[in-house]
């Protein structure tokens, strides 16, 4: 779990159908993934790029309102070791443990170019999907976006047969700076059990949650009463 000095940057378009009942509106978000020579990171984009531009507009006084809606998950893949970390936020940052990814890829002739990156296909299976994916051999990472891991070379493309979860290639970045892949220092370690117990409190009861964790805040006044949203209908994963 040692940092790693940051090798190379990788972006993706995700796109993910959420909701069955309307398949015509899913879950879009830009994605980077950053590599080191054992590990990778994979979080979202989008969430750096609006939480760096509200740092600007506190420093000028001029804050004009939330970006759009992101993910707080970050996931931590170590190839050597064969472990996982998952990384959620519920007004504290939190880090536990989860499974490794185990694809059971077979790897096809098909070939095609991204980029001018020669790929190949491969199909493998995962948590209730059967996902299409190409790697790049000439990349030596043996990983991918999300959890996408296992193959020969660096996954650029990544589709589930039912084209409800896609993740498209956005550009590939050499990277010759300081910084370094690790896990958040701040981050409270728990285990994956204890983090859903917080979850569904937060779930649960929101107002509860904020007052039991930030006891100095007095008061929370919410214009409407507070109705939970049913669970999404289409996980990335369909099996526990």
């Amino acid at each position: 779990m040692a940092q790693e000095p940051l090798l190379a940057k990788v972006f993706y378009k995700f796109s993910h159908v959420k909701d069955t009942a309307n398949p015509k509106y899913p879950y879009n978000e830009n994605m980077v993934l950053l590599l080191g020579k054992n590990t990778s990171e994979y979080k979202s984009f989008d969430k750096m790029y609006y939480d760096s531009l509200l740092m600007e507009q506190i420093k000028t006084g001029k804050i004009t309102g939330p970006g759009k809606k992101t993910s707080n998950s970050e996931f931590f893949l170590y190839f050597s070791s064969k472990s996982a970390m998952e990384s959620e936020a519920i007004l504290k940052q939190y880090l536990f443990p989860i499974e490794y990814p185990n694809f059971h890829w077979k790897i096809l002739p098909d070939k095609m170019s991204l980029a001018g990156l020669t790929c190949q296909k491969a199909i493998g299976n995962w948590k209730g999907r059967t996902y299409e994916a190409w790697f790049c051999p000439s990349l030596p990472f043996n990983t991918g976006p999300w959890k996408l891991c296992g193959l020969p070379g660096l996954i650029l493309k990544a589709r589930d047969l039912k084209n409800q979860v896609i993740f498209e290639f956005g550009g590939f970045q050499k990277y010759t700076g300081t910084l370094v892949v690790e896990l958040p220092a701040k981050a409270i370690k728990v285990t994956k059990s204890e983090y859903d117990k917080l979850n569904e409190a937060f779930l649960d009861n929101p107002t509860a949650f904020i007052k039991s964790s930030m006891p100095q805040i007095a008061d929370i006044k919410i214009s409407t009463p507070y109705v939970r949203k049913p669970p999404i209908n289409n996980p990335i994963e369909l099996e526990k």
